[in-house]
């Protein structure tokens, strides 16, 4: 009687054991083809603008002398525009860019906030959006140009606007160099409109809230008009794209600053219209930083 029970308990024992290593493999089965479609996901987003086009020499001649977002900011700073932290892309939302894409916008993007930030001499928020533009490159693969010694220039000229300016303006053409010398200038395409963007926007939103007199602020938008026909150029280039043609066809919504306000006459702009521009830049805006 007693073997019987023995025979029972050891058969049991065995089932057991049989039933937990079947769901362990099962489950670590699971749990690893979850990560490799994770993964696989991750990056299919990262591939998903490297089908490279390589522009025409007059498009990448246009691209190499494209301006850096540094002339809009010292412009808004000679205009006595203030200098508002909350206007710029929040640093806190650099890690949740994770495509190719939207990384290379928001290079743009930081790099205009940067170039806002040297030029008032906003040495807290420089080194901020240093870093982020500096993460943002690294992610994007851009190497040997935000280094040790670039982000020790940073540290000794942090009290030099001179100095910082002209760093923030190398940083944009080193940058573009790399990226054309290793037929990438998709990339430094949407880097340059995220950068253009954001300088309209800063522009917009100042002029909007000066309600004494905005007509210098202002004057920053019309005087952009060649640098947003240049870009609409290269962006076209790449409009058979399906994920460039979103960027083109936000840019497209731009065209109306330089058609249907008036603000070529270096006049005050009413009020009213001051609101109608800066909410067509917030909203072409948002489309790139969401």
């Amino acid at each position: 009687m007693k073997s019987l029970k023995d025979n029972c308990y050891r058969t049991l024992l065995a089932f057991l054991c049989v039933v937990l290593l079947f769901t362990g493999c099962t489950s670590s089965s699971i749990k690893e083809k979850d990560n490799k479609e994770t993964s696989q996901n991750y990056q299919d987003k990262i591939d998903s603008i490297k089908q490279e086009i390589l522009l025409s020499a007059e498009l990448q001649d246009l691209l190499n002398k494209f301006p850096s977002p540094m002339g809009a900011a010292i412009a808004l700073e000679k205009s006595k525009a203030g200098y508002f932290f909350d206007l710029t892309n929040s640093p806190e939302n650099v890690s949740k860019y994770v495509t190719e894409k939207s990384k290379a916008l928001n290079l743009g993007v930081y790099s205009a906030d940067l170039s806002y930030s040297v030029a008032y001499d906003r040495n807290d928020e420089t080194n901020k959006f240093f870093y982020c533009t500096s993460r943002l490159a690294d992610e994007l693969g851009v190497s040997g140009v935000y280094d040790q010694a670039t982000s020790d220039k940073l540290k000794k000229y942090i009290n030099n606007k001179d100095s910082l300016m002209a760093l923030t303006n190398s940083l944009s053409t080193q940058t573009k160099n790399f990226l054309a010398e290793n037929d990438r200038s998709q990339v430094a395409v949407l880097i340059a409109a995220g950068g253009f963007v954001e300088g309209i926007f800063l522009a917009s939103a100042l002029g909007q809230s000066d309600v004494r007199d905005n007509s210098k602020i202002m004057s920053i938008i019309p005087a952009q008009k060649d640098n947003y026909e240049k870009l609409v150029q290269l962006l076209s280039a790449y409009k058979k794209d399906p994920e460039m043609q979103p960027v083109l066809d936000a840019m497209g919504m731009m065209n109306s600053l330089w058609t249907n306000y008036g603000i070529d006459s270096g006049k005050k702009i009413p009020t009213e219209k001051a609101i109608e521009i800066f909410n067509l830049a917030k909203e072409v805006r948002e489309r790139l930083v969401k």
